[in-house]
């Protein structure tokens, strides 16, 4: 019985685990469309509530999805002061 046990352990050992590494198109379109409807901050108070997600992983689903890329709104906000 131990046997096979360590047979079982020692297949399944090299078998890759196929998480998802980050939200995929149409989650992210889910996202701003929840984000459009509700706003971002209530839109993350819900995900906090009911997924159990930290800010932290907020944080990096919206980067994933583009959402709130502060690098991007800064250079959108020095591009239109230099054009006035």
């Amino acid at each position: 019985m131990r046997g096979i046990a360590i047979a079982t352990l020692l297949v399944l050992l090299p078998i890759e685990c196929h998480a998802q590494g980050g939200p995929n198109p149409g989650q992210c379109e889910q996202v701003r469309s929840a984000i459009a409807q509700h706003g971002l901050q209530s839109a993350r108070k819900h995900a906090m509530e009911n997924y159990g997600l930290s800010l932290v992983d907020l944080r990096n689903i919206e980067q994933s999805c583009g959402i709130g890329d502060r690098s991007r709104d800064r250079d959108r906000d020095r591009d239109r002061r230099a054009r006035q």
